[in-house]
């Protein structure tokens, strides 16, 4: 059976001259191409989407490819897990083995070679110093190809296998072309000369030496073993591409393309050429064309470039194939377009044509797209000619979006009556429709298209898509308790929960405090109200409100809600800064419920959020909510601790005893320590109100414990 070079060295070698990968979207929190990182953007094809996202969403469907999508949660009303944004627990899964019975095999065959060839298998030690560039296809994998090489050469005794196994081996482990050509030196003229000479090219191109190389395995092409010929002619391309290379190195140690020789690269792709006319279905010939595809980069042929990507592309045969594809697509491809990007489409690559095109359609600096109405439309007889008009309309629809052209597309798209299982682009097209609808602010026609996309929908990426759309539509309109109706079709626990803690009335927080559909939801709601009753001084509300915490058993505790941990709110006291004594929060609240301006309770109080941190937190599931996040957002959120305030009421009574207004002279000075910026809440204050309140800590208070530990003020 012929061994063929493995995909991964293709794309390895395909890559060796970009030592950083860079995606064409938004900095990244986990390597596109892992395993363990799964699609982060909508199901959608977008222009704002990950263009890889989009790429292999498309292709993956026509090919009915499984896509690395996140899992839905057994329960989506009690899980915040299912958005759309990178998860940091991705991180925690350790990748799967994609073919757990491929190595062993591998092993055996080489342990069989090694035994034949008479080699002590503790020989075989790789120099890992520089597995890339060049160096990327010396491994076992070469080796044992160049052992079958031996074995099957009947003209070859076994000491001469023997000895030339050897000198493999030394190469292996980074041995130079003088000390395999000394190892071999009583090698006799024929076939043993002849792998001798191979050897030596070989070394020649690991050490850089690409004339020496060249020559070499020119002078092998001819040879009268399969293997040596077929093997020198692929060398003689990666001889020629590596040169070409050489002094492409930029002013920062980046790759830079607008350097590589092209006359060195015209050599590769003719060996290139020549290697397939000849060996079309050979051992090489995967990596021949992927490496065809690095050439058409090298020389800047953007059009040929785009249609071997296009056939690449449909020939991927496997789910991880494709994605090494979208990978490699992107970092060669894409990014040369990334800042500037392509307006024109290539009538031999509407898929390329397509996602480039979908590329331009981000905003600039002046919110405008770069593509235009004419670039599109004269981009329409290469679609037509890839039997591809689909993919154009998308383009059409989603130009007419960028630049505000609402009633084009309401015009142009009629609400779907059923909705194909896998289709993203009638699914695009719907949304697509959906958010003209909320652009021109007829919310009640937004309400009823989500709710009947929902119903149509059979997939669970876009329920859960749909879902944001309709709770930001329903914000946006002003009926926030319809998120929360029995009935509502929003039932992801995420989403409503970004809705209680931003746009919920301290009712609706209580009435889902005790009625929502499950505890996860209740402590929710119970911990942004109670946050609140504090923040907006209803000091008695807190009281009656707290008394719901027994209610909801068992508590909700982990990691996973953490920012509405419950209990928080037994704070004794104890954390408050030495030498100043509070009681517990109930009785502090107690307190300020009959006088809201106590003064020694507004400290405590102060103590409270200071030690504990606590907010309504909306950072933690703030990530990979769409246009839900912008209708919530507010300019003052609710549930924020405003320390300063407290200290500032304090420093102004008249009441306030010596050793309550020192210490919130003392807190306030240092809410800005050290950096000088406000860490306590509120409007910040200027340096010269803060030296204020440094003089008079000093000067009214000078025996106080706060006085005498305070040296700087900030």
């Amino acid at each position: 059976m012929v061994r063929k070079i493995s995909l991964a060295v293709t794309v390895s070698l395909l890559l060796a001259h970009t030592p950083h990968a860079f995606a064409s979207s938004d900095m990244e929190d986990c390597t596109w191409s892992d395993d363990t990182c799964l699609l982060k953007g909508a199901p959608v094809l977008a222009p704002d989407n990950d263009s890889r996202d989009n790429l292999l969403r498309l292709l993956s469907e026509a090919k009915s490819f499984a896509l690395p999508v996140q899992p839905m949660p057994a329960d989506i009303t009690r899980s915040r897990d299912f958005y759309f944004a990178y998860h940091p627990q991705w991180d925690d899964v350790s990748p799967q083995s994609t073919s757990a019975d491929a190595a062993p095999i591998e092993d055996k065959a080489l342990a069989e070679q090694l035994a034949a060839l008479q080699i002590d298998p503790a020989a075989m030690r790789a120099d890992n110093g520089e597995q890339e560039n060049r160096f990327v296809s010396n491994n076992t994998e070469s080796v044992s190809q160049f052992f079958a090489a031996l074995l099957a050469d009947g003209a070859l005794t076994p000491e001469q296998r023997h000895a030339l196994a050897q000198a493999r081996v030394a190469l292996l482990s980074g041995a130079t072309s003088e000390q395999v050509s000394a190892s071999l030196a009583a090698l006799p003229a024929g076939a043993p000369a002849l792998y001798k000479a191979y050897l030596d090219a070989a070394a020649r191109f690991y050490e850089g030496d690409y004339a020496g190389a060249a020559q070499g395995f020119s002078a092998l092409v001819k040879s009268d073993s399969p293997w040596l010929a077929e093997t020198a002619q692929y060398m003689l391309m990666r001889t020629a591409l590596n040169k070409s290379s050489q002094q492409s190195t930029g002013e920062y140690g980046d790759f830079d393309v607008t350097r590589v020789s092209h006359d060195d690269a015209a050599q590769a792709q003719n060996a290139a050429q020549a290697y397939l006319q000849r060996w079309p279905q050979g051992r090489y010939a995967d990596s021949a064309r992927g490496m065809l595809r690095r050439i058409n980069w090298y020389l800047q042929a953007w059009p040929q470039l785009a249609e071997r990507y296009e056939q690449a592309f449909q020939h991927a045969a496997s789910p991880q194939a494709l994605r090494g594809l979208v990978t490699e697509y992107d970092n060669v491809f894409g990014m040369q377009f990334y800042e500037q990007p392509l307006t024109e489409a290539f009538p031999e690559a509407s898929l390329v044509s397509f996602i480039e095109l979908l590329r331009a359609l981000r905003l600039n600096s002046d919110n405008k797209p770069v593509l235009t109405q004419d670039a599109l439309n004269t981009s329409k007889p290469a679609f037509e000619k890839g039997g591809k008009l689909p993919l154009w309309r998308n383009l059409q629809l989603n130009l007419w979006m960028a630049t505000g052209n609402y009633a084009a597309v309401l015009q142009e798209v009629a609400p779907a009556q059923t909705l194909p299982a896998h289709d993203i682009l009638v699914f695009s097209e719907q949304v697509i429709y959906g958010e003209a609808l909320m652009a021109q602010q007829q919310w009640p026609a937004a309400r009823d298209f989500w709710l009947r996309l929902l119903k149509l929908s059979q997939d669970n990426e876009q329920q859960q898509y749909v879902q944001a759309k309709l709770a930001a539509t329903l914000v946006y309109m002003g009926d926030t308790a319809a998120v929360f109706a029995p009935d509502s079709a929003v039932t992801s626990l995420r989403y409503r929960s970004r809705v209680l803690k931003t746009q919920a009335s301290p009712e609706l927080l209580r009435q889902q405090a005790t009625k929502g559909p499950n505890s996860e939801e209740r402590t929710i709601a119970l911990h942004t109200l109670l946050v609140r009753d504090l923040t907006e001084n209803r000091f008695g509300d807190w009281l009656n409100d707290k008394k719901l915490v027994s209610a909801i058993t068992p508590p909700v505790t982990g990691e996973a809600f953490d920012d509405v941990n419950l209990s928080i709110f037994d704070w004794n006291g104890d954390t408050a800064e030495p030498g100043y004594v509070c009681q517990s929060l109930h009785e502090t609240v107690t307190v300020l419920g009959k006088n809201a301006k106590d003064p020694h309770a507004l400290n405590c109080l102060g103590e409270f959020f200071r030690t504990t941190r606590t907010q309504v937190d909306l950072w933690k599931e703030s990530a990979g909510n769409g246009v839900l996040e912008a209708a919530i957002s507010r300019k003052e959120p609710f549930g924020q601790s405003d320390r300063q305030r407290y200290y500032q009421r304090i420093i102004a009574s008249p009441k306030a005893e010596p050793e309550d207004k020192s210490y919130a002279l003392y807190r306030a000075i240092m809410c800005y320590a050290p950096s000088g910026a406000n860490d306590c809440g509120g409007e910040e204050v200027d340096k010269l109100k803060r030296k204020g309140w440094f003089t008079q800590l000093k000067t009214q208070y000078p025996g106080s414990p706060w006085a005498q530990q305070l040296k700087y003020y900030w």
